[in-house]
């Protein structure tokens, strides 16, 4: 099982995760809220300021994040699985 092992935010718009079988995967917080996985942003059109910043981030568990946006929507858990087949 991949774990995270470091998460470095970079700026205000995005952050770093090393996982610990060393990649190392950059995450635009647009692009993330943009793919919010919640109920109700699936049913839904999203509409993301491109200038979306986090106030928080917080590890759930081993296995997903949650991420506290300034703005929109904010209930969304984001799996590492999911992480990694985004990540840039």
């Amino acid at each position: 099982m991949i774990e995270l092992c470091k998460l470095t935010q970079n700026d205000r718009y995005q952050f770093e995760i090393q996982w610990s079988d060393d990649l190392v995967q950059r995450f635009r917080l647009s692009d993330l809220q943009e793919r919010c996985p919640c109920a109700r942003c699936e049913q839904g059109k999203r509409d993301v300021n491109p200038a979306v910043m986090a106030m928080k981030l917080t590890k759930v568990g081993n296995y997903a994040l949650k991420i506290q946006f300034t703005e929109g929507c904010s209930k969304g858990i984001y799996p590492f699985e999911l992480l990694r087949e985004i990540g840039s």
